[in-house]
């Protein structure tokens, strides 16, 4: 069973500042003009992250082996 965390959006002068609602320290940055993802604290490792706004949607993909 998976665990899911939210992430709440905050803008940011680099961009958008996505953390956790959780409090597990899961950071990350989407750039405005690129839209490149950074992320800056990795928390929980076994949690899925899910989160986004009405311009940008983070979405949780899992690979199975």
């Amino acid at each position: 069973m998976e665990t899911y965390h939210d992430l709440l959006c905050t803008p940011s002068p680099a961009g958008l500042a996505f953390e956790c609602e959780q409090g597990c320290g899961r950071l990350l940055v989407v750039e405005r003009g690129t839209g490149r993802m950074t992320v800056l604290g990795r928390g929980d490792p076994y949690a899925l992250h899910r989160g986004g706004t009405p311009d940008v949607e983070l979405s949780v993909g899992v690979e199975r082996a």
